[in-house]
């Protein structure tokens, strides 16, 4: 896959910086949930929450190898399709089928435009003006099969407003409720309260917002 990938990619000018607030909370020592928020080329911006299924060292192990595996590949040029596509193999090459789930951003830094990739992860939020709204549908986890089951994927604009992702340990029919009790709240404040209450699993909330940088870009 390295030996295909372009070189050399062309400057973008960035008009939008990135704030992530994430709060996390593991029901054992070793938490399931992983997360990273990283820049790439091309004015690109990642961010990822990996779930490992279950609770405990096990599930840990897992996203942490699906965070990092998913990471290098960003980073090193592969597309979030190539990326995704090589973790299936992988998890299917090694009798793993369902051990990890997979949430996905990119974030274009030059017009603020935000792509949305699931496997098996529950479904993300955008609060704006005041309202919560629910983005994404269920899909049947990576691993299954090399030839079979596809990602879900999503457009939207983040020019305004805010992207809430979640892992499943997030309880989602309180997350309107919570979301617009603390629409105005700094986005730590409003990824902590995401969290209220939740003890039955490993929960994850990441508040994503973008501003304006100067004209320079800097």
């Amino acid at each position: 896959l390295a030996d295909g990938l372009p070189r050399g990619q062309p400057q973008v000018r960035r008009r939008y910086g990135v704030t992530v607030a994430l709060r996390t909370r593991g029901k054992e020592r070793s938490n399931g949930d992983r997360w990273a928020a990283f820049p790439a080329d091309g004015g690109k911006y990642y961010l990822l929450l990996c779930d490992g299924m279950g609770t405990g060292a096990a599930a840990g192990e897992a996203g942490k190898s699906a965070a990092v595996l998913l990471r290098q590949l960003l980073t090193a040029g592969a597309s979030p399709g190539e990326a995704m596509g090589s973790l299936n193999a992988m998890l299917t090459l090694g009798g793993q089928a369902g051990a990890v789930t997979v949430d996905m951003a990119q974030i274009r830094l030059d017009t603020g435009q935000v792509r949305l990739y699931k496997w098996g992860a529950a479904p993300s939020w955008r609060m704006k003006g005041g309202k919560a709204e629910k983005i994404g549908t269920a899909t049947p986890p990576p691993g299954l099969s090399i030839g079979s089951g596809r990602e879900w994927q999503g457009r939207l604009s983040l020019r305004e407003g805010l992207l809430i992702f979640i892992s499943d340990g997030v309880d989602g029919e309180e997350i309107p409720r919570r979301l617009e009790k603390a629409a105005d709240a700094p986005p730590g404040e409003l990824a902590e309260r995401l969290l209220e209450g939740e003890t039955g699993d490993d929960a994850t909330a990441a508040v994503v917002r973008l501003y304006p940088l100067g004209p320079k870009g800097s």
